[in-house]
């Protein structure tokens, strides 16, 4: 049998490598109403995850909220002066937020892993930035840890200035989500909105298969 010469057995292989490549690609088809109705039941529970993150925030204990568990804890004094309030004050333990860890299972139920590292860099670990060369380099905070674990076993949270929050209270029109498309383990749906300001806007957000469900991969405020 005679060999197939170099610019065909090439050729050949290309093709090979475009039929595998898009048969991987394509991975299962998933029905657009099992992804229209995950965009709703996600979206609708983002807004209180939002809320957390961007927010007023989980509720602070209130005298008597704390008593029972931690009878010791003693509220800080915010400034007098209205300067920055750099204290943490306890979550209200009713809120059913005990830990960062349990702030952060409710996001991953919503959002996807990728998504939700970007929300926990900013909540629980801070943001800074690195000023000067070499040995000359430190690293100046831009903004504290909204929530930590205190050191007495309850979770904290500092109370943020209204520059630092955003403007939440977009609404969605649920049974207006249609699938523009999809492609593998990721979907791209369309939602009818309307913005805090009013304006009435299609808002585009993507979707991830994981190994517990759609997700959300894009914020929806």
């Amino acid at each position: 049998m005679k060999k197939p010469s170099f610019p065909a057995a090439a050729a050949l292989l290309s093709l090979v490598l475009v039929l595998l490549l898009s048969l991987s690609s394509c991975g299962e088809k998933y029905e657009e109403d099992e992804i229209i109705a995950a965009a709703a039941s996600l979206v609708a529970d983002s807004g209180a995850i939002n809320e957390i993150y961007f927010g007023d925030g989980l509720p602070f204990a209130e005298k008597g909220d704390w008593e029972d568990l931690y009878p010791w804890y003693v509220p800080p004094t915010p400034p007098a002066d209205g300067s920055a309030d750099l204290g943490y004050y306890m979550i209200k333990p009713q809120s059913g937020f005990l830990t960062v860890d349990d702030i952060k299972a409710a996001t991953l139920r919503v959002y996807t892993k990728e998504y939700s590292e970007i929300l926990f860099t900013g909540a629980f670990s801070g943001l800074a930035v690195t000023v000067g060369e070499g040995g000359n380099a430190e690293k100046q905070a831009v903004s504290l840890a909204r929530y930590i674990d205190a050191d007495g076993g309850y979770l904290a949270g500092r109370r943020v200035t209204e520059e630092e929050k955003l403007p939440l209270g977009r609404t969605y029109d649920t049974d207006g989500i249609r699938v523009e498309r999809q492609r593998g383990n990721t979907a791209t749906v369309v939602a009818p909105s309307v913005a805090p300001s009013g304006e009435k806007e299609d808002v585009r957000l993507t979707l991830k298969m994981t190994a517990d469900g759609w997700r959300l991969d894009t914020p929806t405020y």
